[in-house]
């Protein structure tokens, strides 16, 4: 397998769950989906052509985050009903000050390279969940081989299924500043496949995802990787 790291920011963020509508939740990093879009922005590809891409060359992702803070956006709106014009509102979820390590990865080193150079040179603007959350991409590695091992250890991190029943938390409470926010794991049930008529999608497939925030230690060791300091597990 071989991978390159990239490391990036944004001043906001906001990564919805798909079926969220008048309350828009952001999940704490982005999903797979999102690292998609994202690569699909950097090489000029529409969703389709970047579902498709990720898919015949075998493009794997990673990612670990940290935000400063969390808020809530009030949006007003108008929608039409029975022909006729309502005024509604909705809330945003969004993370602030967020700092995202990106890993990704392929055995096709060729199609890896490409990846690579394209964020670089971006063809349209990176961002972090909707497209005014502009995402700067502060440092690309090079692409490495890295070896699959057993890793237990965790924190900010997202984790292939339900891992909540297999966990023990590292927090020492005794020692933990008052400040820190403690975050347990969650999980979601998030599509990772879409089928597409035209400019029409619908989901073909969804996974089940553990977001990792505070650190804890599996019970029964998975298979990740490590690359640059940083422990992932490519998805």
């Amino acid at each position: 397998m071989f991978a390159f790291i990239i490391k990036a920011s944004a001043i906001t963020a906001s990564f919805r769950i798909p079926e969220s509508h008048t309350f828009q939740q952001t999940l704490p990093l982005p999903p797979i989906t999102t690292l998609t879009g994202l690569m699909g922005a950097a090489l000029g590809l529409s969703f389709e052509g970047a579902m498709k891409f990720r898919r015949e060359k075998g493009i794997l992702y990673g990612v670990r985050g940290l935000n400063k803070g969390e808020m809530r956006d009030l949006w007003k709106y108008n929608k039409v009903k029975s022909g006729e014009s309502l005024k509604d509102v909705l809330i945003r979820e969004y993370l602030t000050d967020v700092t995202l390590v990106i890993v990704i990865g392929s055995e096709n080193k060729e199609s890896l390279s490409e990846v690579k150079e394209s964020f670089s040179n971006p063809k349209y603007a990176l961002s972090a969940g909707n497209s005014d959350d502009l995402l700067k991409v502060c440092s690309i590695g090079n692409i490495t081989e890295v070896k699959e091992e057993r890793w237990s250890d965790f924190e900010n991190t997202v984790l292939p299924g339900n891992q909540t029943l297999q966990y023990e938390s590292l927090i020492d409470l005794k020692n933990t500043p008052i400040i820190y926010k403690i975050k347990a794991p969650q999980v979601f049930l998030l599509p990772t496949e879409f089928s597409f008529t035209g400019e029409e999608r619908r989901v073909s497939r969804r996974e089940q995802f553990t977001f990792v925030g505070s650190p804890i230690r599996l019970k029964d060791p998975i298979h990740a990787y490590r690359i640059d300091g940083f422990t992932v597990v490519l998805l």
